[in-house]
């Protein structure tokens, strides 16, 4: 039998099997309206949103009709300045107020004088602002203007003059791209026009292609590209889809297609942030914006005009529809070593949907100066996200590049390993396997290859010189009874270039030797004790990249240039000489012993860059 006690808990359980199992629903997009009690206050909303310190200067137009209007937002753009609107024979009210909100010097009129009167000019003047009027005898001698004005190095986008939702749509996109916009008639280009694209370079033309816009007007514009769409809605979304990479859908903005004003003043406002502007049909949110909000991870929508042009309702389906964050996909890149690095502006995510999405990213560093091979964690934030954004970076080495000579007809084998300098500079050996194995050494010539290294991208080059055999002049005595010692040959004999360059190491400290001539031969030499001998000059040692340890303690030289393109270095021993500058060994990054005491300088600064990663060093800094 049920108690009031069994009938209270099984009511209780009920619920929290309902209230657990009831999915989350996704929070709306914020969405916030920009508007005034009619379109003069709604222009200065948009001025007052995007220009809340002021402005020096503001486009005016006509706000009554569109055909000098619809080609200002690249031209107020290019100044960052809000567009206001005004009536034909005086200045608006709430257009001065805000004049003088902004503090603005000049103005820049867009219409001639039936539509914004030189009564207005003088108010102007009497306000301290400068008039620039920008005029033409018709709507398209106006937009030819002012597209003057904004300039043509980039292109010109093109709309149909005679009605205004493809300008409107044109208008933030051209802005954006700080190309101007240009009105056409249906027919025929007017003799002005044919006359400026005749006088000018015009790169590339974007034509909004209306269907009342005819072919005779489409091809006189040069390297056109038409942007199709069977109304103004489907048009104005292909617009942005196809601009998509030069504009932010962080932000979109909304105004209607029906009427012209309230998109005009969104046409100086969304290009500040390169954000799109979708038209909709009053109410009417069309299939192809449905599917492109629904495709796009969007932070804010700020909707132009009030509940009588776009209804709560409509408002209430807009936020609806961005889909959420539900995971970030964390992200790898590789770059070589010494190179800087910017990370990447956008990450993708997955949303809530199941699409995939470019959304930007903050990163805590913007930008890395990759001086040391190994991984780095990048770390960024999204917007309305709480994760986190990785990215692993791997810098990879700068190999050295790998050279070696043999004897024309001899026997090369090809290194299994390479030597790479991490990110706390330790050298760590790691296998190489090269594009090929055997190679024809028949021929005189230089010869490169590649090597791959595992999980690594960048390729290890190898660069072999196949050379002919010759005699070799030893004009010094000592170096040369060194060298047949090493050789394993009577003196006397001749010495062949084929007897040194098996030659990796050579002994001759305290030998008397006083001239290295004939050591520049001895190209795969990797180390070289020569301590103790009376040695002026170190040319011949410059050609020996290979060398990896040099002893030349004590030898009373006074000048190592000669040392600076051996960058394979790891060991080196000038001290006790006569050297007055160390600036040659600045580029010697991979050395880990270095002795320098007991010179003519005590300046040891040039080798600062690396001085913390020597492991034995005589010196301080």
């Amino acid at each position: 039998m049920l108690t009031r006690k069994h009938v209270l808990l099984c009511t209780f359980f009920i619920t929290m099997i309902i209230f657990i199992n009831v999915p989350s629903a996704c929070a709306a997009t914020p969405a916030d309206r920009i508007s005034g009690y009619d379109r003069y206050q709604t222009a200065v909303a948009a001025s007052q949103k995007g220009w809340p310190d002021g402005s020096d200067i503001a486009v005016l137009t006509y706000g009554d009709d569109y055909p000098d209007a619809l080609s200002a937002g690249p031209l107020a753009h290019k100044f960052d300045a809000p567009i206001l609107l005004t009536g034909s024979s005086d200045l608006n009210p709430d257009t001065a107020e805000e004049l003088l909100r902004l503090k603005v010097r000049k103005v820049y009129i867009v219409g001639g004088y039936a539509v914004v009167s030189k009564h207005i000019e003088s108010k102007l003047s009497a306000m301290h602002i400068v008039a620039i009027r920008l005029a033409g005898d018709d709507r398209y001698d106006t937009a030819l203007k002012v597209a003057q004005k904004v300039g043509l190095s980039n292109g010109v986008f093109v709309a149909l003059g005679t009605d205004f939702p493809d300008a409107l749509s044109a208008g933030p996109v051209a802005a954006a791209n700080d190309m101007p916009l240009l009105l056409v008639p249906p027919q025929d280009l007017t003799e002005s026009e044919k006359v400026f694209l005749d006088r000018n370079i015009i790169p590339s033309s974007i034509i909004i292609d209306n269907p009342e816009l005819s072919d005779q007007v489409i091809r006189q514009f040069p390297n056109y590209e038409e942007i199709n769409g069977d109304d103004p809605y489907e048009r104005n979304i292909n617009l942005i889809t196809r601009f998509e990479d030069n504009l932010d859908f962080d932000t979109l903005y909304f105004a209607t297609g029906e009427n012209f004003p309230d998109a005009l003043a969104a046409s100086a406002l969304a290009p500040k942030n390169k954000n799109p502007l979708l038209l909709l049909k009053g109410n009417t949110i069309s299939s192809q914006a449905n599917s492109f909000i629904s495709s796009n991870i969007i932070s804010q929508l700020y909707i132009m005009g009030g509940e009588s042009v776009i209804s709560a309702s409509t408002e209430a389906n807009l936020a609806d529809l961005p889909p959420q964050i539900a995971s970030v996909d964390n992200m790898s890149d590789t770059v070589q070593e010494k190179q800087a690095y910017e990370p990447p502006k956008t990450v993708t995510v997955t949303t809530t949907n199941g699409s995939k999405a470019k959304v930007p990213v903050t990163w805590t560093m913007t930008a890395l100066n990759a001086q040391s091979a190994g991984t780095y964690d990048l770390e960024g934030t999204i917007k309305n996200f709480s994760q986190k954004v990785h990215l692993s970076l791997t810098v990879t080495p700068v190999w050295n590049r790998i050279t070696a000579e043999v004897i024309q007809n001899g026997h090369y084998e090809f290194p299994t390993t390479v030597d790479a300098i991490l990110k706390d500079h330790t050298v760590k050996t790691l296998p190489v396997t090269w594009d090929i194995t055997t190679v024809d050494l028949s021929k005189v010539g230089t010869y490169k290859f590649e090597g791959t290294v595992p999980d690594l991208t960048q390729k290890v080059s190898l660069i072999l010189k196949v050379t002919a055999d010759s005699e070799l002049e030893i004009p010094d005595a000592a170096l040369k009874q060194i060298i047949y010692q090493r050789i394993n040959k009577a003196p006397g004999s001749i010495i062949y270039k084929s007897d040194v360059l098996g030659i990796t190491d050579l002994y001759a400290v305290n030998s008397g030797i006083t001239d290295l001539s004939g050591l520049e031969y001895f190209t795969n030499l990797k180390s070289l004790y020569l301590s103790k001998n009376k040695l002026s000059n170190l040319n011949r040692l410059a050609k020996l990249t290979n060398l990896t340890h040099l002893d030349l303690r004590n030898c009373g030289i006074d000048d190592v240039s000669p040392l600076k393109g051996l960058t394979s270095l790891t060991f080196l021993d000038v001290a006790v000489n006569n050297i007055d500058d160390f600036t040659p060994l600045e580029e010697l990054t991979t050395l880990r012993s270095l002795y320098l005491s007991g010179n003519l300088t005590r300046d040891y600064s040039p080798v600062k860059a690396y001085y913390n990663y020597l492991t034995e060093k005589d010196f301080n800094l």
